[in-house]
């Protein structure tokens, strides 16, 4: 799905482009970690949710198959993916009802899943723009049940398996920094040049990076912080960290990566404007959503201080001015230097003082 959805940003994306990346993206993480936050309730112990599972996986690759004309002539197909999903999400769901244990109604899946999935139906059989009024419906009440709802009561909160979570979202990362490399290779093996494999390299030597500062520092506190919002309690936290956060931070990655991919096509000319923006702008919101996210589980802004504010300040000062200054493979290698240069930032961090932040 981010595969098929990135190549939307490459080249000279607009923020049409990126619109409907969000978009397209949007419901498709939605549905995803809907179905992650169901099975870590729930369990693939029982027969009946390993099949339930099953049966959302043609939904979910209907969507990925309808994504790259998802807001044109496979609009249709798109919101039946979505609706599919909702079916599997309210099969597992609606196992508990009348279980006291998890004191939930019977209204919560049906609206949850049935409603809001008809929705889905009822849209792809509508023209647009009244068709993505109808999904944003759709969405927005299912995010209100999360938000007011009392049926969502503590329990369900307190028996989230937070490593599992971690390791769930980490995994979906780990993907999206795969298909980075990945579309880096392809464009190298098709423009194979000395250019363009020094283009790939700093790409390469950039998400590499980040893929460290990630699962080397970000997973352990994300680890901690969510334990600790659970223990006290803290709902709106934890929707916000599980639910949104990932889905800003992998959006971030799928600009910087497409940006990349850009260079290494054609390192010799200079990035256009919407790969600079890709890139830096890529860079700055991982670093931005991974403090906000920190801050809403409790860290305070000074003590992140001395990993965030390097990097927000290093790709505006630094990768920005040079990319207009330098070719692409230049300003690739830019990147580079300054993701190295954050990561050494985190590890003398930590050799100083401990693991306290996010990047």
């Amino acid at each position: 799905m981010i595969a098929v959805l990135a190549q939307g940003l490459h080249g000279d994306p607009g923020w049409r482009d990126l619109g409907a990346f969000l978009v397209l993206f949007f419901p498709a993480w939605w549905a995803w970690v809907n179905l992650m936050l169901s099975v870590n309730l729930f369990g693939l112990t029982q027969g009946w949710n390993r099949l339930m599972l099953i049966v959302a996986m043609p939904g979910l690759g209907m969507m990925a198959a309808a994504a790259p004309e998802g807001l044109g002539d496979r609009a249709w197909a798109y919101a039946l993916g979505a609706a599919w999903v909702r079916l599997a999400i309210f099969g597992i769901w609606w196992r508990i009802v009348g279980d006291p244990r998890w004191n939930h109604p019977a209204w919560r899946p049906i609206s949850y899943g049935l409603l809001t999935g008809g929705l889905w139906v009822i849209s792809a059989f509508v023209p647009s723009p009244a068709r993505f009024v109808l999904w944003f419906a759709a969405l927005a009440m299912e995010m209100v049940l999360l938000t007011v709802s009392p049926g969502q009561s503590r329990v369900n909160y307190s028996r989230l398996a937070v490593s599992h979570i971690v390791e769930r979202i980490g995994l979906f990362v780990v993907i999206v920094f795969g298909e980075s490399v990945f579309a880096v290779v392809v464009g190298l093996s098709q423009h194979f040049t000395r250019l363009s494999a020094v283009a790939a390299l700093g790409a390469f030597v950039t998400v590499a990076a980040l893929a460290v500062i990630f699962f080397q520092f970000s997973t352990a506190s994300a680890e901690r912080g969510i334990a600790r919002a659970q223990s006290v309690d803290a709902r709106e936290s934890l929707r916000e960290a599980v639910l949104y956060a990932p889905f800003l931070l992998i959006s971030a990655i799928t600009m910087l990566a497409a940006a990349l991919g850009t260079a290494v096509d054609e390192p010799s000319h200079h990035l256009p404007v919407g790969a600079i923006v890709g890139l830096v702008g890529g860079l700055v919101v991982y670093y931005a959503i991974s403090g906000v996210f920190e801050w809403r589980l409790g860290s305070s802004w000074l003590s992140m201080t001395p990993w965030l504010a390097p990097g927000v300040a290093a790709p505006l000062g630094i990768v920005l001015p040079l990319a207009f200054l330098l070719p692409a493979w230049g300003t690739t290698l830019a990147a580079g230097i300054v993701a190295i240069g954050l990561l050494l930032n985190d590890y003398l961090r930590v050799s100083h003082s401990g693991p306290s932040g996010a990047s």
